[in-house]
């Protein structure tokens, strides 16, 4: 089946229900990885060994009394680790003086060190890759620091976290602009605990936002109310699309003339496994017409079909099974409607945002879910049952900056630490009209060594 073609897709595999397949008679051969050991990474690096021979008396042959030789060399790899290793680095360096009383002269301190802290970004970047990427908090780094013999205090770790988002804030801002510009953004909010300046040993609610392009980048903005107006204020003069998931009770959503609201089909099916959950039979009809119309778009995704074929597979295929289930929502029994239970307030959000759900098959390409957004917080949420809480609002944002670092690191599957290592070197003497050569996702496409 060719790549974005119509013929096959039509009459074979997309009329395929999600469930089961007709029994064949006889099985294809099986593709795909094979059983046994997984191949160790090519791109690490090797170190060979040579195990010592036997003892001469051990190679005379017993039979022959002649000295055996050697047949073949048997080689196996294993995964190998060096304890990490903390050292001092002295630098120094010659400071020119004059007679005359004139200013000093001398070269500049290498720019992978901050002379005032003592450190270089080598530690700086397995400092933020163990808050921000492994959720490691910071006493707890702190432990793993004294058994190497470093003392770093909590404290300090805070400190160097600050200036490393006052140098990473510009390219924060970038990616702020790259998602902006993308046209569609799908948007999702999640609460964060943090400790409350009103009453001491208590938390409240604070937000962290997650705007992402369809695809490509993201960035995490903090608020310390979860009611406020913070997607408004940041989407003011924005245009396109605007995917969520429907949650009224985290802040206002920018309601404009243009920006076009897609809702998520996952989130209304959530609705429906719940009351199916609950004993409630009639949820079982509709839950086989979401999970086909989710079926269809995995389809699509996978023969990676052009869009005009998309949208007339969309129209012909996935549009009448919408008008179906908003037919019974709307069939439902009126009264039930009132009800507090599963099955009433699953076929309500259905109605409340019939609209919004069927935009999400008008435009191409398009997603009918909010997964994406959900996915790019779901490593901070797990991540929050290591940390617990932020101890400072100055700590919202700053954790959103790095977050969104880390998170676009994520997706661009490079190591955030030699990331981060090389950045922090290299930021200060970069042209800032060049800014976006440090974007996670671009640094892949110039195959940049440092994520080697």
């Amino acid at each position: 089946l060719g790549q974005g073609t119509l013929e096959g897709i039509e009459e074979g595999a997309w009329n395929e229900p999600p469930a089961s397949a007709a029994p064949q008679a006889c099985r294809p051969e099986r593709k795909g990885k094979k059983k046994g050991p997984k191949p160790l990474n090519p791109n690490l690096p090797r170190i060979s060994e040579v195990v010592p021979d036997p003892d001469l008396q051990q190679l005379i042959c017993p039979v022959t009394g002649k000295l055996m030789r050697v047949g073949l060399v048997e080689t196996i790899e294993v995964l190998s680790r060096v304890p990490a290793q903390y050292h001092v680095r002295s630098i120094s360096r010659n400071v020119y003086v004059s007679q005359a009383g004139e200013a000093p002269v001398y070269s500049p301190w290498p720019k992978d060190v901050l002379p005032r802290s003592r450190i270089d970004t080598g530690v700086i970047a397995r400092l933020l890759t163990g808050r921000f990427a492994d959720h490691q908090p910071y006493h707890r780094q702190h432990g793993q620091l004294a058994r190497f013999g470093v003392d770093l205090a909590p404290n300090t770790m805070v400190s160097l976290v600050k200036q490393a988002c006052e140098k990473l804030y510009p390219l924060y801002r970038h990616l702020i602009k790259q998602v902006l510009a993308s046209g569609y953004i799908q948007l999702d909010p999640t609460p964060i605990p943090m400790i409350s300046e009103k009453k001491s040993g208590s938390v409240k609610q604070a937000c962290m936002w997650t705007y992402r392009a369809l695809d490509g980048p993201v960035f995490f903005e903090f608020n310390q109310t979860k009611i406020g107006t913070t997607p408004a204020k940041t989407l003011d003069k924005y245009k396109g699309l605007l995917q969520t998931d429907g949650a009224t009770n985290f802040g206002g959503r920018p309601d404009k003339p243009d920006i076009t609201h897609l809702a998520c089909w996952a989130h209304s099916r959530r609705y429906f496994v719940r009351a199916a959950e609950a004993g409630e039979a009639r949820a079982d009809a509709y839950l086989d017409r979401i999970d086909r119309l989710f079926y269809f778009e995995r389809l699509a995704r996978r023969w990676r079909i052009k869009s005009e074929t998309l949208r007339r597979l969309r129209q012909r295929h996935s549009l009448p099974i919408i008008e179906k289930l908003f037919e019974m929502a709307r069939d439902y029994v009126a009264d039930e409607l009132l009800l507090k239970t599963p099955m009433p307030q699953a076929v309500k959000y259905l109605l409340g945002h019939e609209k919004s759900l069927h935009e999400c098959f008008a435009h191409i390409p398009s997603r009918i879910d909010n997964n994406l957004a959900e996915n790019a917080l779901r490593p901070l949420k797990l991540g929050a049952k290591n940390w617990l809480f932020l101890g400072h609002p100055d700590a919202g944002p700053q954790a959103a900056i790095m977050f969104t670092l880390v998170e676009n690191c994520r997706q661009a599957e490079i190591n955030p630490e030699a990331y981060f290592a090389d950045v922090l070197a290299r930021i200060d003497d970069h042209p800032a009209s060049r800014i976006e050569e440090f974007i996670p996702q671009n640094r892949v496409a110039q195959n940049h060594p440092a994520e080697k």
